[in-house]
């Protein structure tokens, strides 16, 4: 499900995995792609005055732990699932291991652990609000008069976990058809979101199943027949 490989490291190595996670979410850095390597120096390291964060994770977690970890923090999700924007080149390494840090991390394994459940339940609360909302299959993903699409509103308010966005842009890549005039929120928002996507590893024909299903067994008259057509 994620690309991220366990073995123990040092404490250098963890702050490595920090700096590229944190290139990875801010620039166009992939970390995915080349793999977390950074330029970093030992002796630039060896200065820093919060090594001994570092020091502390590097005990704490094996790799892919601390990528995880790391991921959790940048992405920034709420206790409800819902993404919190925030710009994270500024993210104080004195709060890596405050409780408020590994509590993030926790909600984050129990999301992903109940990926597909989250995902099922997602699309019914979505699926719903759209018929009550006379809102056709297609349109839950568009922009009208440059306001959020139904999808993320959703998202926005709680009622639907990030993870469940990031699915369906992988499945329908609709992000990119979005046009909103807000020019603040917007583009960090759908940057994290397509910055997520290197992380996750699903079976697109599940989930391409499990919307088709649901559509026809409890969408029919709204959506479901559509397919059949």
């Amino acid at each position: 499900m994620i690309h991220m490989s366990s073995k123990k490291i040092n404490d250098f190595e963890a702050y490595k995995i920090f700096l590229a996670m944190k290139q990875h979410f801010n620039n166009d850095y992939d970390y995915v792609k080349f793999n977390g390597k950074t330029t970093a120096k030992h002796d630039a390291y060896s200065k820093r005055k919060d090594r001994y964060t570092f020091i502390q994770l590097s005990k704490k977690f094996d790799k892919k732990e601390l990528e995880q970890f790391f991921l959790s923090l940048f992405l920034n999700v709420t206790a409800e699932g819902n993404l919190a924007i925030s710009r994270n080149e500024n993210m104080w390494t004195g709060n890596l291991m405050d409780k408020e840090s590994f509590d993030i991390y926790k909600n984050w394994k129990k999301r992903l652990q109940s990926l597909q459940y989250n995902f099922l339940n997602d699309c019914e609360v979505i699926f719903d609000f759209g018929t009550d909302q006379d809102v056709e299959f297609n349109d839950i993903f568009k922009s009208v008069g440059g306001d959020y699409p139904l999808i993320i509103k959703l998202e926005k308010q709680g009622e639907i976990c990030i993870e469940t966005v990031v699915i369906f842009d992988m499945l329908f890549d609709f992000l990119n058809n979005v046009r909103i005039g807000d020019t603040t929120y917007w583009p960090v928002y759908k940057k994290k979101v397509k910055d997520y996507m290197s992380f996750l590893d699903i079976n697109r024909v599940h989930y391409v199943g499990v919307v088709k299903t649901l559509l026809i067994e409890n969408y029919y008259d709204n959506y479901g027949q559509n397919l059949l057509t």
